[in-house]
């Protein structure tokens, strides 16, 4: 009985605190932030951002209506500030708010923050132009996560002229600063891996995949290991669309794939060469291939002879058991497609 109490005592506290809290956060909005946020002064508008971007998920979550939409108010303007510091402080904050459950569930918040954000994909100043690209990273990445639910459909979130600019502004991050790019290659693939196939039948947006395969591609293929491992990770995640465009008639097909089995068989990096096997093994019909299918069969046999092979050259000892994994996995689905069933 005792413990029982003693959970109940702590279920009120952990309300009563969660209550103070919240109350802290409606003085600071209404009182503070309110004002500081059109302070003269950018430093303030700057720290106002950050204060915002300070909010707990768990806060957020259990405030009143009335002030979750006060916070989002008084936020979304602040990305097209004059001063370059609250436009970058801005933006990051946005990308911490698309994280809320409450707010990633908004389909107009969604739309505002993809507007806000895109605004300043074009920015003259790189650190704005990185916090956006973080930004928009995890928009798509949201979006990724709300089409498991049934029902979803991405036109009720964002238009078509919206998801071009997203395919546009993070094609052209993609081979921008280092810094930018693995959050640009994260976009893409999310974003084209719950892209409908109406999205994909005019010419201008056949087009823009071409162009942010041959982006996405490059950084396959070189830059910085988290730009590669995220790179070969947004190729799997598209790759696992049904509809998207990829097999003989399409000129980007032989590129990626290319660039995939190079990851694979060379990359020194162990989580390059699962995430680039993940992407390998991810069309579900043999047509997705084109003509890369027997390479792509070849590379995934050597990748395992190469995993039995003791190979001083490859020091991530501890993802050697995962690639082999991954790579039997691989055999398997390739093998599976290689009946004449399929």
């Amino acid at each position: 009985m005792g413990s029982d109490l003693g959970g109940d005592n702590q279920a009120s506290w952990d309300k009563a605190e969660m209550e103070k809290h919240a109350s802290w956060w409606y003085n600071m909005l209404e009182k503070t932030i309110q004002d500081s946020c059109v302070d003269s002064d950018a430093l303030v508008r700057t720290a106002t951002c950050d204060c915002l971007s300070s909010i707990p998920k768990d806060i957020y979550e259990y405030m009143d209506r009335q002030h979750q939409t006060l916070a989002v108010a008084l936020l979304l303007p602040l990305p097209t500030d004059p001063d370059s510091n609250v436009r970058a402080a801005a933006c990051r904050a946005l990308g911490l708010f698309v994280l809320f459950p409450s707010l990633h569930d908004d389909e107009h918040f969604v739309a505002d923050m993809a507007s806000a954000v895109l605004e300043q994909m074009n920015d003259k100043v790189l650190l704005v132009r990185v916090r956006a690209s973080w930004a928009q990273g995890n928009l798509c990445d949201v979006l990724a996560i709300e089409s498991r639910k049934p029902g979803f459909q991405l036109r009720d979130w964002i238009s078509m002229p919206v998801w071009e600019k997203i395919v546009i502004t993070a094609t052209s991050a993609a081979t921008d600063n280092e810094k930018l790019r693995s959050n640009a290659v994260r976009a893409i693939g999310s974003l084209l891996l719950i892209t409908p196939k109406e999205y994909f039948q005019t010419k201008r947006s056949i087009q823009l995949i071409q162009n942010a395969m041959a982006g996405l591609t490059k950084n396959i293929d070189t830059g910085s290991l988290k730009t590669r491992w995220n790179a070969c990770h947004a190729a799997s995640n598209l790759l696992k669309n049904p509809e998207f465009p990829i097999g003989d008639p399409y000129p980007w097909t032989g590129t990626l794939y290319n660039a995939l089995i190079q990851s694979l068989l060379h990359c020194r990096n162990f989580k390059v060469r699962i995430n680039a096997c993940l992407a390998l093994c991810a069309p579900t019909e043999r047509r997705k291939y084109g003509d890369r299918f027997c390479a792509v069969a070849q590379a995934i046999a050597e990748a395992l002879d190469s995993c039995h092979q003791e190979d001083d050259s490859f020091q991530e000892y501890r993802y050697r058991e995962q690639l082999k994994e991954q790579v039997r996995l691989a055999l398997e689905h390739i093998r599976s497609l290689s009946l004449p069933s399929s």
